[in-house]
């Protein structure tokens, strides 16, 4: 795989090479590359190997060239088991949903259940706009296949690999439980009211005001081993209502995160994994702007800035990062491993 930041020009110089392509940017760019083997989404914001910069005249283009199959479509909320049912035997998935879309709210409470979801990586993203138009603007995912343009569905990238090549997909999440307050929910959803503070009872929009909670913090909890975001989107104590950007798992422990102090050091910690030619990475637009991203690198990570991340499920605030490495003699072929 190969990463370039690009004029629509040689963008389209690569799709009519025949190349396998997963782009973001601007939606003017995108409206006017021919068709071909890619699918796409809409963002201004990118990190580069400089840092992180808004730009409307580029594309962020990452070539798979160690493709030796490729399927795209773009899927209605009501066939989101599709996504599992067209995959290769041997490859990954990309996909990208446009943000606040039902196709993404669907997938993001019924994506963990679908079958064999965690068989082979999922990568991807979530489409925005600038901050700065939002409401005027909506986001949009591409099907270059086809030349179809959605603002609710889901666009995927089936890629089938070699058996000599394998896929790595792990997220940098920078955020740990902090020592707060143990916070349950009874329902899963994106909304929530009530809650369980311990054990008692409380509104939860609530307690976020009354306690002080610093929202630019997400929520943490512990699935299965990986420490998994959700973040904060309003807080309308009024109606005693928080939306988030991701739903929460009834049941599940969260507390408020730890507040990190040095976010550079910590991504460049994180970044000791390889290269950017060979890796492609997306970071939640709330690390660019809380973290004061702009003009400054991530250690190597470079790629979309996006309005949530995928890694089989909808992430916030996190990193993910994809390679696709050559298999050593010595570890065979033993299939996908995530």
């Amino acid at each position: 795989m190969k990463n370039a930041f690009l004029p629509v020009g040689p963008a389209a110089e690569l799709i009519a090479s025949g190349a396998t392509l997963f782009i973001s940017g601007p939606e003017a760019l995108l409206r006017v590359l021919p068709r071909g083997n890619w699918i796409g989404g809409t963002t201004a914001y990118f990190m580069t190997e400089g840092g992180g910069v808004s730009r409307e005249d580029r594309l962020f283009c990452t070539t798979f060239h160690e493709a030796i199959g490729v399927r795209t479509a773009i899927l209605p909320a009501d066939q989101l088991s599709d996504l599992t049912a067209h995959r290769f035997q041997h490859g990954f998935t990309c996909i990208v949903a446009p943000a606040f879309s039902s196709t993404l709210q669907r997938y993001a409470i019924e994506g963990p259940g679908l079958p064999g979801l965690y068989n082979q990586p999922v990568f991807g993203w979530v489409a925005g706009v600038r901050l700065d138009r939002a409401g005027t603007e909506t986001p949009k995912v591409f099907d270059g296949a086809t030349g179809m343009i959605s603002e609710d569905g889901l666009a995927a990238l089936w890629i089938e690999l070699p058996e000599n090549l394998d896929v790595d997909l792990d997220i940098v999440n920078l955020f740990t439980t902090g020592d707060g307050d143990e916070i349950t929910f009874p329902e899963a959803g994106f909304e929530v009211t009530d809650c369980l503070i311990g054990d008692a009872p409380a509104n939860f929009a609530r307690y976020v005001v009354e306690n002080d909670l610093d929202t630019n913090l997400p929520l943490v909890a512990d699935y299965a081993g990986a420490m998994i975001n959700v973040s904060f989107q309003t807080v309308d104590v009024e109606n005693g209502r928080v939306r988030l950007y991701a739903p929460v798992v009834p049941g599940t422990i969260y507390r408020l995160a730890r507040a990190v102090s040095d976010y550079a050091l910590a991504y460049e910690k994180a970044a000791n994994v390889g290269s950017a030619a060979d890796m492609l990475s997306c970071n939640c637009i709330l690390n660019y702007r809380y973290a004061g991203l702009e003009g400054h690198p991530t250690g190597g990570f470079v790629g979309p800035v996006t309005f949530g991340e995928f890694a089989y499920i909808l992430l916030n605030q996190t990193l993910v990062r994809l390679s696709v490495p050559a298999l050593s003699p010595a570890q065979g072929v033993s299939g996908i491993q995530g």
